[in-house]
């Protein structure tokens, strides 16, 4: 109905945002919409206490958006094989799909505060086709939060989650070469040298100047060493128990500062070395 007295339409209610959705309408709803949307996907189940309470803050919160922002909601109990496909292991879980690939995601509540400012950042996402068109001040804090997010999962030895997000960051930012030398490391820590070095001879000597780049390349050096970078740290710790020596510190120094502080194998062998070191 038009509203006669301001000549408008009114403004559409949040219903008109938020769909139910199934396997079946799953890639239309989603993906499809998402080519030119953001769309927040949340998985639920009917006895989720959690989901209960999200929910209607999300729905409202959408709605708010006015249409930049759409909100799809799938029953896991009547869609397990989507939640299957999608690795949902717990509810809520909450993906942001965006032209037609995930871009954010989380599992569990989050409060209403964190809600908005995901929403908020959608938004300025909105209508953006394709993403250069982004302003580079929402894409920056977008790559920021994708690579904080993904060093976080790679500490945490959380490999698939951090390559996820380095793959997200890069998307957005094509020339981050941070980003691509967290995926080089994820792929050393699942032992897949050989991808590690083929990566890196396409990257010219200004790329590889990224402190993750070199860090990869020096611990490649170490041959077949580099299979095993913990064990190795064990080694070096043990020579310098034994007999102090200067060249097996040294060694260590240069392996950390190569590791860089966000990997897992860092913090404990610094430490390994300090108790050695301070005893």
């Amino acid at each position: 109905m038009i509203d006669f007295q301001l000549g408008l339409q009114p403004k559409p209610s949040a219903a008109s945002f938020v769909k139910d959705t199934d396997e079946l309408h799953f890639e239309k709803d989603a993906l499809e919409a998402s080519l030119t949307k953001p769309v927040i996907v949340q998985f639920w189940a009917a006895g989720s206490a959690l989901c209960k309470q999200m929910t209607p803050v999300l729905e409202k919160l959408v709605g708010e958006a006015s249409g930049a922002v759409l909100f799809v909601k799938v029953n896991i109990s009547q869609n397990p094989g989507l939640a299957q496909a999608l690795r949902i292991q717990s509810v809520p879980t909450v993906y942001v799909f965006y032209q037609g690939k995930p871009i954010d995601g989380f599992a569990g509540s989050k409060p209403e505060a964190e809600l908005k400012l995901l929403v908020d950042g959608l938004k300025k996402m909105a209508g953006a086709v394709p993403s250069e068109a982004m302003d580079k001040a929402a894409i920056a804090e977008q790559v920021k939060k994708f690579m904080t997010e993904a060093d976080e999962f790679f500490r945490q030895n959380n490999l698939e989650s951090a390559m996820e997000r380095y793959s997200s960051a890069m998307e957005l930012d094509p020339d981050n070469m941070e980003a691509l030398g967290g995926i080089g490391w994820c792929l050393l820590t699942q032992g897949d040298a050989e991808s590690v070095r083929e990566m890196l001879s396409q990257l010219s000597p200004l790329q590889l100047k990224v402190p993750r780049l070199q860090g990869l390349q020096f611990i490649l050096s170490l041959g077949d060493d580099a299979k095993d970078v913990g064990r190795l740290i064990d080694r070096l710790v043990a020579e310098v128990k034994k007999s102090r020596e200067a060249p097996a510190k040294a060694r260590l120094i240069e392996i950390f500062e190569a590791l860089g502080p966000v990997h897992p194998l860092t913090l404990p062998g610094r430490r390994k070395l300090s108790a050695v070191l301070f005893s």
